[in-house]
């Protein structure tokens, strides 16, 4: 039974959880942009088991594969009911790893969870859940802690929680991003911690945790695109799941919620009907989003010219809108002919390209001001640009108030990257092309992934793409 002490401070943690998951920002992460979850939250198809080929195929691949299939031969599961075990299964589920391509959204079943805990609508048999980030573990991997000191930093309103009353709880630890991870985690070779009190670096207590030596009664949940997910060996998970994305239904039931206006809302949901590719990219919530800004802009606007039909057409006026929305917002009375702010433009779309090819080569999906700095952007003025820095770069401030930076999609990181190769070809950068051409190159290129595929984007840097409309 839980004490009124704890009581107490449970209380002020999902009220703390609820202000952090309640509103989603859907790629920018200007102060008071975000929508409630609740109201734009379309429900996922997500399945018990998990698609072949997910660790050499290129993400773009695999849904193209996905999308063939008729129907899904896995059992469909609803978020909340991620650690109930199905009718015809007995066993105890208590490690649960989901996978799902970038932007798929895995990051929402998260939050979507969390927010129906901290409101007392789901899984309140759960005493206590506990959310971490990969991306907030790896400012301090170097670092040694006790979990029990990992809950007080991170979650501040648990700092009046003791071991004691951990070890009586019911526990779940949510670790979002494993792909993200900068973390080494050896599930062979790493010592034994079984006290939350015992101090080590966070990826013994996180391998200690999913073995079951520290807290062995907690619940256990991972987040992971495909090609990362193998760093858990499969006798340590109870339950693999996989995140497929938006049905057709719900693909429709996105574009309703989130364009207002119905006459709009069916035009944009017939047009992409009429692309496969793009119906195709509709399974992530995040590529809807970009295809909701395009295409309502596009047809609310005098803007003449055919819809965009394919990804390279998409992302090019995706690039396009946003910098118009930053001349609007930021360069009024700005005393700057039409030349120089084309040129300004042209100038950080191609620091942001180099950034995004270098990070792509070291395997980063995640960077910091010093990786910006190296490819010249400047952090201040790269800000002014709204639709770059907020909408296309989106900055997510964590633990120690350090700014974390990443692409609102891999694609789109991929795309620029594409973009600055296709430069460096038109311009005769023979040092960068010798070194990207080489074998080792092709096969090491690409996220996290860690696999030899090459990114879709990038097999066309080199040769004439609607990418040169930007430079």
């Amino acid at each position: 039974l839980v004490n009124a002490g704890l009581q107490e401070v449970l209380d002020e943690h999902k009220i703390s959880l609820r202000r952090r998951c309640e509103r989603v920002t859907e790629g920018t992460d200007e102060t008071g942009s975000g929508t409630l979850l609740n109201r734009s939250y379309t429900e996922l198809y997500i399945t018990e088991g998990q698609g072949e080929e997910v660790n050499t195929q290129h993400e773009v691949r695999q849904l193209e594969t996905a999308s063939k299939k008729k129907t899904f031969h896995d059992t469909p599961i609803k978020c909340h009911d991620i650690f109930k075990a199905l009718p015809d299964q007995k066993r105890h589920i208590r490690v649960v790893l989901t996978n799902g391509v970038a932007g798929v959204g895995k990051t929402f079943s998260v939050q979507k969870f969390t927010l129906d805990w901290a409101e007392g609508s789901e899984n309140q048999d759960v005493i206590l859940v506990v959310l971490f980030s990969f991306r907030e573990l790896n400012l301090i991997k170097d670092d040694q802690y006790s979990l029990l000191r990992l809950l007080h930093v991170f979650h501040p309103t648990l700092q009046k929680v003791t071991a004691e009353q951990l070890a009586v709880c019911k526990l779940l630890f949510i670790f979002d991003g494993l792909d993200e991870s900068r973390l080494s985690l050896d599930f062979h070779n790493n010592e034994v911690v079984s006290e939350v009190t015992q101090k080590s670096s966070v990826n013994v207590l996180l391998t200690n945790l999913i073995k079951g030596n520290l807290l062995p009664s907690a619940l256990v949940w991972i987040t992971s695109r495909p090609a990362a997910a193998s760093q858990i060996p499969p006798e340590y998970v109870d339950r693999v799941t996989e995140v497929h994305g938006f049905t057709d239904i719900q693909k429709e039931e996105y574009f309703k919620r989130r364009v207002s206006d119905e006459d709009l809302s069916n035009r944009i949901i017939s047009h992409i009907k009429t692309s496969r590719s793009l119906h195709i990219m509709c399974l992530i919530p995040v590529f809807c989003w970009i295809t909701a800004t395009v295409l309502d802009h596009m047809l609310t606007t005098d803007q003449r010219g055919e819809l965009p039909k394919t990804l390279t057409d998409m992302y090019s006026h995706f690039l396009l809108v946003q910098t118009k929305r930053k001349k609007q917002k930021y360069e009024e009375g700005h005393e700057k002919s039409q030349q120089e702010l084309m040129e300004a433009d042209r100038k950080v779309f191609l620091k942001l390209g180099r950034l995004a090819f270098e990070q792509l080569e070291k395997g980063n999906i995640m960077f910091y001001q010093e990786d910006l700095e190296q490819c010249g952007l400047d952090v201040t003025e790269a800000s002014v640009y709204s639709g770059v820095c907020t909408e296309i770069f989106k900055r997510e401030s964590v633990i120690f108030q350090k700014t974390v930076y990443c692409f609102v999609h891999l694609s789109i990181q991929e795309f620029l990257a594409a973009v600055y190769m296709f430069h460096c070809h038109t311009n005769r950068n023979t040092e960068v092309l010798k070194d990207f051409l080489e074998e080792k190159h092709w096969l090491n290129f690409g996220l996290t992934a860690r696999r030899s595929w090459v990114p879709s984007w990038v097999e066309f840097a080199c040769s004439p793409c609607v990418c040169v409309g930007f430079l």
